[in-house]
């Protein structure tokens, strides 16, 4: 177990995992040499083309150059030697590390080279390979011809030539996939594409070489005229992998697609009445559903039933061009896969439409969440600082024709005021900013009880009178309501509790709930503040106090003043 997690833990890299596969390939060779079912030739001709891997692997493109140079040259050894292996697992003739290390080589070149030199290297590579195939096949030839003068081995090689090209196409998605993971040099959209795409591409291409093993072949032969159907599968596959960008647009392209087949089947002379059925490939089939299930997904109703009812109408008119018999079960088979189809696409297109939904819901909550925060913030942060202002402005008016000396500490003390409530301000706006700021008064700081003294000293009120008893630790969102609270509170007596001599602030922990309750003497409540009618400072108390899971109480004490009761939980998964 120890083992696998590391070999997991090795193989994490994509270059590791690449030098695996390739490794793993010429074990696999080694042990059929061992065994005697190889000759020493194949089975060390794939050494340098595995070297060429390896430094692919740091320069791509010196390592596709000296592979595909070596494919060539280890061929033509091959072939002068007479030791071209046959009857092989994956390509004929090609033994598994050649076809292993080739596709490394496709898969590093897409992934770490520029669009151009990537595409040059593939095409490099590719030729590399044909040219592999086909100087091998000249041993193959030579010996068959011996026995079976007429053998042309043109369905092995069709066979061989589909099985490289899906190894070929395999590797460039392989190659692509790993480019969009990272982003190297793709827009978002062809990334975002090939992300989701991947999965559809690489089944096509798997359909693909399963219509040209089981059923191109047998129907077409293996001549010129077989890479018609090969042509039309593998760009109808394509239009599949790039629906979701334009599914209408896709559609018609495909229908035309089918359009120019029967046309070019027609011409071609097979479509008289000896020839048997056209098989239907399977890849065109799969595409058509994929075009008709983006379409029912990603388009309006109208647009959408137009591109299925051309991709419907294309389908029904080959039919019936290019059977004679059997159109029944065909059409029921066909109407079964578009019923298919819709109703996949129709599910995902409800399932967009609850996720867009439940994505709203979230986003507005966290908006109205995010306003109501601010809210509270720039209440409890400038209304202190204002309500100072205004209450030393009052004082300094009422004593300042008796006494101008009180009069002229009242103005420094708003002016004091004013640069904290400027302070206050550009603190607040650059939080909302996110920008690193200082501390400064009332502004929470990793301090509690710092935070509530500085705040009573500073208060131009009452005598602030601190019992303060904190827990060891303090969730920073519930140290920050309690000083808002407290700051608030203070804010309220300086408005209302004109008459009031003291002020006590007691915050106990009380088991697993923080006590908070701040008590002034004032004998009467001046039912017109100091600042004109009242604010939002209640309800932002509460909705701090509701936030932490909490029950707050304001109101008239028992003999007199104004009392604020909270009491919210310490322990609380959320905090």
């Amino acid at each position: 177990m120890v083992l696998l997690l590391w070999l997991m833990e090795l193989l994490r890299s994509a270059r590791l995992w690449v030098a695996g596969a390739v490794a793993a390939a010429y074990l696999f060779d080694l042990a059929q040499f061992t065994l005697g079912q190889v000759n020493a030739v194949t089975a060390f001709v794939p050494v340098p083309l595995l070297m060429c891997v390896v430094l692919a692997l740091y320069q791509p493109v010196w390592g596709a150059m000296v592979g595909a140079a070596w494919v060539i040259a280890g061929s033509a050894a091959m072939h002068a030697l007479g030791a071209v292996p046959s009857g092989r697992f994956t390509i004929d003739h090609l033994t598994m590390p050649e076809v292993v290390g080739g596709a490394s080589l496709v898969v590093m070149v897409v992934w770490r080279c520029r669009g151009w030199v990537a595409s040059g290297l593939v095409a490099l590579l590719g030729a590399a390979g044909i040219g592999a195939l086909g100087i091998r096949q000249q041993t193959e030839l030579a010996n068959f011809r011996t026995l079976y003068p007429s053998y042309s081995g043109g369905q092995q090689l069709l066979i061989s030539g589909s099985m490289g090209l899906l190894v070929l196409l395999c590797a460039v998605v392989a190659g692509f996939a790993l480019r969009a993971h990272e982003g190297r040099g793709m827009p978002p959209a062809i990334r975002q594409l090939v992300r989701r795409q991947w999965p559809m591409a690489g089944a096509l291409l798997l359909l693909t070489v399963f219509d040209l093993v089981n059923t191109v072949s047998d129907y077409y032969g293996t001549g010129v005229v077989s890479l018609l159907p090969l042509a039309l599968m593998l760009a109808t596959a394509v239009c599949a992998v790039l629906g979701p960008m334009n599914p209408l647009k896709w559609a018609v392209v495909a229908a035309a697609l089918v359009g120019f087949g029967l046309a070019a089947h027609v011409s071609l002379g097979l479509a008289d009445g000896d020839s048997p059925p056209l098989p239907v490939p399977t890849t065109v089939v799969a595409a058509h559903m994929a075009l008709v299930c983006y379409l029912v997904r990603y388009v309006d109703r109208e647009r959408a039933v137009w591109g299925a009812g051309a991709l419907v109408g294309i389908d029904v008119f080959t039919l019936s061009m290019t059977r004679t018999g059997g159109m029944r079960e065909a059409l029921l088979v066909a109407a079964f896969l578009l019923v298919v189809a819709a109703a996949t696409g129709e599910y995902f297109r409800a399932r967009d439409r609850e996720r867009t939904r439940t994505v709203q819901v979230a986003v507005t909550g966290a908006q109205q969440a995010e306003r109501m925060a601010l809210a509270r913030e720039l209440h409890d942060v400038v209304a202190h600082h204002v309500t100072g202002i205004v209450v030393a402005a009052q004082a300094a008016r009422l004593v300042g024709e008796t006494n101008p000396q009180a009069a002229v500490s009242a103005l420094d003390r708003i002016e004091g005021a004013g640069i904290e409530a400027l302070a206050a301000m550009r603190m607040l706006v650059g939080s909302m900013r996110g920008a690193p700021v200082a501390g400064a008064e009332g502004q929470a700081t990793m301090d509690l009880a710092f935070d509530l003294r500085a705040l009573a000293e500073n208060f131009p009120g009452p005598v602030v009178v601190m019992d303060v008893e904190l827990p060891p630790s303090l969730p920073p969102e519930a140290g920050r309501s309690v000083l808002r609270i407290v700051q608030e509170a203070l804010t309220n007596i300086g408005k209302h509790a004109h008459d009031a001599k003291s002020v006590e602030v007691t915050i106990r922990t009380d088991g697993d709930d923080l006590h908070l309750r701040v008590v002034d003497d004032a004998t009467t409540q001046n039912p017109q503040p100091a600042c004109g009618t009242g604010g939002y400072g209640l309800v932002g108390m509460r909705e701090r106090i509701d936030l932490l899971g909490g029950r707050f109480e304001a109101g008239p004490g028992e003999q007199a003043g104004w009392v604020v009761d909270a009491r919210f939980p310490l322990r609380r998964e959320d905090l």
